[in-house]
């Protein structure tokens, strides 16, 4: 019994040392084009390792006694992954942005698989948009908190930070680890949640200056000038931003006559590609064209679309308007 005991305290022992060791082992394969690549930590820049790039296949070796969320560069610069640098082996693939293999990855790639047929009811038309984010939202911000001490909780929360409330965002990123608030997406969207802060429903709007063509375009143009105006950050590009102009059309065509504006604000956009989107989509109301960031600054808009309602004084009505709301917002002020 007492042999059997110390076996089992050996056994032990030599367990917590493979664990304390922490040894990963990162392979990808189906890399091609480049000869090196570049194993970082993501919002930290530096280098954590390089390796070369034979037949489109790399390995990286090595230990760490932390969990990490880091990214795969080629030596020209481009983007090949992102995932978790964790104890165990991670396998990642050219067209395959996630690593997995380890059990953090694989709990985030689980959540990603579980999550999907879900956005296809949504793209279908069989769930709504709330729906979605509150499903989403729920799933993700109960990974974010019961990983708050390894890097899945950056990781999640960085890719769907999108279908997250903003007040929920903020509280999770403020409790969040160094890792978590270096990346620079989530630092840029917290540090926009102030900006929002001055740009919320009941303050004064904020101008901003968008030149084009040698003009100056502002939001003073039409906002405060004694008309609603409604403002919509749009793009060409944006999918979930077309669907919305008819619900824009529908009030610009109800109300135009009627004391209001609907303004559009191409934003990251080639002008060139917004006015064929405009002429595809039966635009006809005014335009803020070629917003790369000036207009969206001041309005903390780091997705599109974002439509704004405001009075006659220049005071903001409503922000987040989609759908039916749109609708409803313009119809609370105007009548029907």
């Amino acid at each position: 019994m007492k042999r059997l005991a110390l076996y089992v305290f050996a056994v032990m022992v030599c367990v917590c040392a493979v664990a304390q060791q922490g040894e990963y082992s990162i392979t990808g394969k189906d890399y091609h084009g480049t000869s090196r690549v570049y194993l970082q930590e993501v919002g930290f820049g530096a280098k954590l390792d390089s390796a070369e790039v034979k037949d489109g296949t790399f390995t990286f070796k090595g230990q760490t006694n932390q969990t990490r969320y880091v990214e795969i560069i080629t030596k020209e610069g481009e983007l090949m992954g992102q995932f978790i640098l964790e104890p165990g082996k991670v396998s990642l693939s050219g067209n395959n942005y996630y690593g997995k293999g380890a059990p953090l990855n694989d709990a985030f790639t689980n959540l990603v698989n579980e999550i999907a047929p879900f956005e296809k009811l949504y793209y279908d038309g069989k769930l709504s948009e709330d729906e979605l984010s509150k499903m989403i939202s729920n799933k993700v911000v109960a990974q974010v908190d019961a990983h708050m001490g390894d890097a899945l909780s950056a990781r999640s929360l960085y890719y769907f930070n999108s279908y997250i409330e903003k007040f929920t965002f903020k509280d999770l990123y403020d409790r969040g680890s160094e890792g978590l608030k270096a990346v620079p997406g989530l630092k840029q969207l917290r540090a926009n949640y102030e900006l929002t802060a001055q740009t919320e429903e009941g303050m004064m709007y904020k101008d901003f200056a968008v030149e084009y063509e040698g003009k100056i375009q502002r939001l003073s143009d039409y906002v405060g000038k004694g008309k609603y105006v409604l403002i919509d950050f749009w793009a060409s590009w944006c999918g979930p931003c077309k669907k919305e102009i008819p619900n824009i059309i529908e009030v610009w065509n109800k109300y135009k006559d009627k004391n209001f504006v609907a303004v559009g604000i191409a934003t990251s956009d080639k002008p060139e590609d917004t006015k064929v989107a405009m002429k595809q989509l039966g635009i006809e109301y005014p335009q803020i064209m070629n917003n790369q960031g000036e207009a969206s600054e001041p309005y903390g808009v780091t997705y599109i679309p974002q439509i704004i309602l405001f009075g006659p004084d220049g005071t903001i009505l409503r922000r987040g308007l989609r759908g039916p709301d749109i609708k409803a917002a313009v119809e609370k002020y105007l009548g029907n």
